[in-house]
């Protein structure tokens, strides 16, 4: 499975620190991390591991409410 450029674009944006278009290591490794938590909530909804969910707005707010995660390393 292949994800876009667009997507590794925003990955760089939400985990550069600095703003110089790189991640620091510490920073990778929490973005990894993060890949990893969402993955394994979207797997608990992709029942055929076709890639693809359909899922209601509450059944959406809850999984990410739920997750216990740090999004913005910025902040």
């Amino acid at each position: 499975f292949r994800l876009s450029d667009q997507f590794y674009d925003l990955v760089i944006r939400k985990f550069d620190r600095t703003g110089r278009g790189t991640v620091a290591f510490d920073d990778f490794i929490q973005s990894c991390v993060s890949i990893q938590t969402l993955t394994n909530a979207f797997r608990h909804f992709d029942r055929y591991q076709s890639g693809q969910i359909t899922i209601g707005y509450e059944d959406f707010l809850t999984l990410v409410f739920s997750l216990k995660m740090r999004l913005n390393p910025r902040s």
